[in-house]
C-alpha cells in the first residue's frame, strides 16, 4: 500500500494550518476566548501562538518534507510528529480544561493516523547513533 502521499498530505495540512493559526493568534486575528487562558499561566495568546507555529506547525512540515524526500529518519520523524500532535491535544485538554467537540477529536485522530502511517513506512536503511554523538544512516 502506498502511504507516502496520504502521510505527507496530512503532515503538510496540519503543518500549514498550525503555522497560519499560530500567526493569526500572534496578530490577534483569531477570535479566541480569553477565558480559555484562565487555568494557564499565559496572559495572552502570544506564547501559545508561537508554540503552535513551531511545534505542530514547523514539526509537521519538517516531518512531511522528510517523507517526501525519503530521508533516512522519515519514519522516526513521522511517528514522533504524530505522537507529538496527540500530546499537543492532551496538553491542551489538561492545561486549558476546555474541550472542543470537533477540533480536539479531529486533530487527535489525525495525529494517530500520522503516527500509524509513519510506523508503516518502509525502512530506508539502518540509522545508528554513534558513541560520540553522531548519527550514521
Amino acid at each position: 500500500m502506498k502511504i507516502r502521499a496520504p502521510l505527507a498530505f496530512l503532515q503538510f495540512l496540519v503543518g500549514c494550518f498550525a503555522v497560519v493559526g499560530g500567526w493569526l493568534m500572534l496578530i490577534g486575528r483569531m477570535e479566541l476566548q480569553q477565558g480559555w487562558l484562565q487555568t494557564t499561566s499565559f496572559q495572552d495568546w502570544t506564547f501559545p501562538g508561537i508554540a503552535l507555529m513551531l511545534l505542530p506547525g514547523l514539526g509537521e512540515l519538517v516531518a512531511g518534507a522528510a517523507v517526501v524526500l525519503r530521508w533516512g529518519l522519515a519514519r522516526l520523524l513521522a511517528v514522533l510528529s504524530g505522537a507529538g500532535l496527540v500530546g499537543w491535544i492532551l496538553v491542551q485538554l489538561l492545561w486549558m480544561q476546555v474541550f472542543h467537540p470537533v477540533l480536539h477529536p479531529l486533530v487527535g485522530g489525525i495525529g494517530i493516523a500520522i503516527a500509524v502511517l509513519g510506523w508503516r513506512l518502509p525502512r530506508q536503511g539502518r540509522v545508528r547513533i554513534r558513541r560520540g554523538g553522531g548519527v550514521r544512516i
